[in-house]
């Protein structure tokens, strides 16, 4: 059975190791409250999406994660000694350590979900356990390796290849394996961490955007907006609401995602951190911006198909314009090569992953591994076409609450 304190001792290392390595290399690319607050993402995208590779070369143990750590805790140690030009940044607002606080106590929420609560001779398990079963990977890979077996089914006997973006359970792994924890147990400190840098990402991107410290309270305060489903069920008394709209699968704010899918929260993370990263392309194009951005790619489409590949590819499609537009004449060939270079390098790392994951599809004759269907949102009470066109709306009105909390957070910290 999970230990709180062991899962306190994985988020605790986990907080403090990645932090340290991402301020390290964050420090040298964005503004310092950007680089405070994306830290987390960036050192736990940078460590994660450079050491899958390497343990499956060498082999996962205690061992090699713990003489890796070491080795990236010395170049972070090296790295923080070099002096940083301020850049006109002197006097500008910074993350207050309140805010750090209030994003750690709200962490704990999630956290404290999956965690067993005893009553007497009995345990009792929350709903997000259901998906929080995926433990088993991490359990699967601190004792096999990686690429990592399916922990639950095996054709004719033999273990099977799991098809599913693991980037996110493997770093629960490690952790696993450096402090000899349970699978659940650095499940549920690796929930934590990851609630914890989304927040701090935001609270760094709303005092950047809103120019003053203030402006993290709200980004705490609307994480924990839910789903307007939520709101419709306690004023009409009934969880009931067909054949109007259909039931609720998951698509709500930050709280219900953090609990249930972290691996999504921390692919969406990094999708954030990656559009950051691109958009101060437009000024300087260097090595280390360059491997930053490629691994941070990597880690967010590794960690989630559909955020961090599907989303991403969206987001970046859209902005690609923008960025020239605000790039100077001059220098619009050096941000086009360092384009193609980034993007051959995320070709480069994922294409392992990708293979080993189709390989996976076909042997079960799975079909296509990506499928895009409509989302419906409104029941049959309505006719097919009119819930066709209110869909959508009903879907960002009911569901895309992250989206929102974005917005808001960022207008009101002016």
């Amino acid at each position: 059975m999970a230990s709180p304190v062991n899962a306190l001792l994985c988020a605790l290392i986990a907080t403090a190791f990645w932090t340290l390595l991402g301020f390290a290399l964050s420090r040298h690319l964005l503004p310092r409250v950007l680089a405070l607050g994306a830290a987390a993402v960036i050192g736990w995208a940078a460590h994660s999406a450079v050491t899958l590779p390497i343990y499956v070369w060498i082999g996962l143990s205690p061992i090699t994660v713990v003489a890796i750590g070491a080795l990236c805790i010395l170049a972070s140690g090296f790295s923080l000694s070099l002096r940083v030009s301020e850049g006109g940044e002197e006097g500008a607002p910074g993350i207050p350590l309140w805010a750090f606080a209030a994003a750690g106590i709200l962490a704990l929420v999630p956290a404290a979900a999956i965690l067993p609560k005893f009553y007497g001779d009995a345990v009792q398990l929350a709903d997000p356990i259901f998906d929080h079963s995926k433990s088993a990977i991490v359990d699967a890979i601190t004792r096999l390796g990686v690429p990592p077996v399916n922990p639950v089914f095996g054709e004719f006997g033999a273990p099977g290849r799991l098809a599913y973006y693991y980037l996110w359970h493997f770093s629960a792994a490690e952790v696993a394996a450096a402090t000899g924890a349970m699978g659940w147990e650095a499940d549920i400190g690796l929930t934590w961490f990851t609630a914890f840098a989304s927040l701090t990402l935001m609270m760094g991107l709303a005092v950047w955007l809103g120019k003053r410290s203030a402006a993290a309270i709200w980004v705490a305060v609307l994480a924990t907006a839910g789903s307007i489903w939520i709101t419709l069920y306690w004023t009409l008394g009934t969880d009931d609401l067909m054949p109007v709209l259909w039931p609720p699968v998951g698509m709500a704010g930050w709280l219900f995602q953090a609990t249930w899918s972290p691996q999504h929260v921390m692919a969406a993370a990094c999708v954030l951190t990656a559009m950051l990263l691109l958009a101060r392309m437009t000024e300087r194009q260097g090595w280390t911006l360059i491997l930053t951005l490629a691994l941070v790619i990597v880690a967010g489409f590794e960690s989630s198909t559909f955020v961090g590949g599907i989303a991403f590819a969206i987001a970046a499609i859209m902005a690609a314009p923008i960025l020239f537009a605000a790039t100077n004449p001059a220098r619009r060939w050096r941000l086009a090569a360092a384009l193609t270079l980034a993007a051959l390098l995320v070709v480069c790392l994922i294409a392992p992953f990708v293979l080993n994951q189709l390989a996976a599809v076909r042997a079960r004759g799975g079909g296509a591994p990506i499928i895009i269907s409509h989302y419906a949102v409104f029941g049959e009470f309505l006719p097919h076409a009119l819930r066709r066109v209110l869909d959508v709306p009903g879907y960002c009105s009911s569901s895309c609450r992250p989206n929102c909390q974005r917005f808001f957070s960022l207008a009101l910290s002016r």
